[in-house]
């Protein structure tokens, strides 16, 4: 069985919009090509949507999303994750939000350039930066 990671949407937007001189597009790129599950929440999807249509034509976005779309599953944000979010002490919502949908599929790792907002999490976090000294710069891929 595969590691399932949860992705924060800061990664996507990092990477789309070259936003961290490449970390977070070489972190895609490589557990492309690994045995991982990677997921993000269905809102992350209309919000990267939101963002990158400032920057990128129709066809560029569509692109982006449907990349995301194929090579990632996604979980539903649901009334439950909701209401968990709500009554958390997430000072975020938005990570709150997506701390509980890692949550809901079972995830091992999160992998986000919030960390400090995830500050209440029983799963593993890691920044961006920090995932490529330890899994790809390190290892030398």
């Amino acid at each position: 069985m595969s590691i399932k990671i949860y992705i924060d949407t800061n990664i996507y937007l990092n990477s789309i919009l070259n936003r961290d001189e490449g970390i977070s597009k070489e972190i895609l790129s490589f557990l492309a090509g690994v045995d991982v599950e990677l997921y993000l929440n269905d809102i992350s999807i209309i919000n990267i949507h939101y963002i990158i249509k400032k920057t990128f034509d129709r066809e560029g976005v569509i692109e982006e999303l449907r990349t995301i779309q194929q090579e990632n599953s996604l979980v539903s944000v649901d009334e439950e994750i909701i209401e968990n979010s709500l009554d958390s002490d997430f000072k975020d919502f938005e990570d709150a939000v997506q701390y509980f949908c890692a949550k809901k599929i079972d995830a091992e790792l999160i992998i986000t350039d919030n960390i400090k907002d995830y500050k209440l999490s029983n799963i593993r976090v890691i920044s961006a930066k920090d995932f490529y000294k330890e899994y790809i710069e390190l290892r030398g891929e």
